[in-house]
């Protein structure tokens, strides 16, 4: 991402979670701007026909029962309480009757509450599964945001999301860049990425954690590092955040197990309050799971 030397790469690890065998591709860390970062990763075609025909899959091999990864409908249901984790940070910063654009808005979970709230809400999904969801529910929504930008008067929004998308583009500060000219005067862009601190890779370095973390689709991971090198670039106030999605019952089903779902497995005997404390002292120490991104057009 910096195009330092060789001499300041070196491997994170070969486990490529998904990556076919042969393909010799292994996760990198350039030490010049804290990036991780796959290669060799999917080729453009490759990538187009992943998110067009077997993300899905590839995400419920991953997330199990639990993603609500199988139809539409059922992603939506399993996502409330995402939606509302996310609701507590982007609250702030919406105007009434303000325009939302979400890129990567999946099953559109995070859109139809703000759209009956008064918000003009807009998606982009590649995924033919949900955009044809998103579309049956009364949503603009597009394949692309490439079919935003080109169209004859393309619109200005005073917010855009997207969440656990910038880690699967090739490259994200000209990504971040094309959102920044569909913003109007101080509009926003909030966003979520994976960050390589997470506790079960940094902390407790579980094997079979690292043999799931680092995913084919993800051609970078970031740190606080990284996200401000990337940041930084754009010349716009931003600010980063720090978040934890996954509680003390799902590491410790890790720790027992070795595999993911363990999401509130233990809170009726350990406490609401202990599974809150447990988050909050992991975003404290910055060894939390989840980065946000806040970006004003100014």
């Amino acid at each position: 991402m910096c195009h330092a030397g060789l001499e300041k790469q070196s491997v994170a690890t070969r486990h490529v979670y998904g990556s076919e065998r042969g393909r010799g591709n292994a996760f990198f860390h350039c030490h010049g701007c804290d990036v991780r970062y796959q290669y060799p990763g999917l080729t453009a075609a490759e990538t187009e026909r992943f998110y067009a025909a077997e993300f899905e899959g590839f995400m419920t091999g991953r997330a199990g029962n639990q993603g609500g990864w199988e139809n539409a409908e059922a992603h939506v249901r399993a996502n409330e309480p995402t939606r509302l984790r996310r609701m507590k940070y982007l609250e702030p910063h919406l105007i009434a009757g303000g325009r939302v654009l979400e890129v990567g808005c999946s099953s559109g979970f995070m859109l139809y509450p703000l759209q009956e709230a008064g918000h003009e809400c807009v998606g982009i999904e590649p995924s033919g599964l949900f955009r044809d969801y998103v579309k049956s529910r009364g949503l603009s929504v597009y394949d692309s945001l490439a079919q935003v930008e080109q169209l004859v008067e393309p619109p200005r929004f005073d917010l855009i999301l997207h969440c656990f998308v910038m880690e699967h583009v090739a490259d994200p500060q000209k990504f971040l860049e094309s959102q920044l000219a569909l913003l109007r005067p101080g509009g926003k862009i909030i966003f979520e990425v994976p960050n390589v601190a997470d506790p079960l890779h940094e902390v407790y370095d579980i094997p079979a954690f690292e043999r799931f973390y680092w995913s084919v689709a993800h051609p970078w991971y970031f740190s606080e590092a990284a996200l401000h090198y990337v940041l930084g670039k754009l010349g716009r106030p931003c600010r980063i955040l720090r978040d934890q999605r996954y509680d003390l019952s799902n590491h410790m089903v890790w720790a027992r197990d070795g595999r993911p779902g363990g999401m509130g497995r233990f809170t009726d005997v350990l406490g609401h309050e202990l599974e809150e404390s447990y988050k909050q002292a992991l975003i404290r120490i910055g060894k939390c799971d989840t980065l946000i991104g806040i970006i004003t057009n100014a």
